[in-house]
């Protein structure tokens, strides 16, 4: 008799630890459809953010490019206008150069004229006493 409930025993106990335990799902969360809509609008938002975020992000190093290039075409035409007012200062000195030239010039023509306009009255002078000597005497 022993022997048949220890076995009986050994059967129970076998049955018992073979049964499958119940398993909980941790994967199922409930919560009330009004906030599971929530957080999927949420969600949405979010995704839309990060794609205009990286659509924002090309646009602002597409523009800071187009800057830089602008900055280097800026010192650039900043150089080409040194260099113009160089130029320009060089053609006002030779213009004032030029001009001061022609102002001495100028100046002896009229010297000049003077002069032969003396010399002709003088010439005139003479020739008419020579010929009036030679004429009358």
């Amino acid at each position: 008799m022993k022997k048949i409930i220890f076995i009986l025993f050994l059967l129970f106990s076998n049955m018992m630890l073979s049964q499958n335990m119940v398993t909980i799902d941790t994967n199922v969360v409930c919560m009330p459809n009004e906030i599971a809509r929530k957080i999927l609008i949420d969600l949405n938002d979010l995704d839309r953010l990060k794609k205009n975020e990286v659509l924002f992000n090309n646009e602002i190093s597409g523009l800071e490019s187009k800057i830089k290039k602008q900055e280097l075409i800026i010192v650039d035409l900043e150089k080409k206008d040194k260099e113009s007012m160089v130029i320009i200062g060089a053609n006002k000195e030779k213009y004032n150069l030029v001009e001061e030239d022609n102002k001495n010039l100028r100046e002896e023509i009229h010297k000049l004229k003077t002069k032969t306009t003396i010399i002709e009255i003088v010439s005139a002078a003479f020739f008419a006493t020579i010929t009036y000597i030679q004429l009358f005497k």
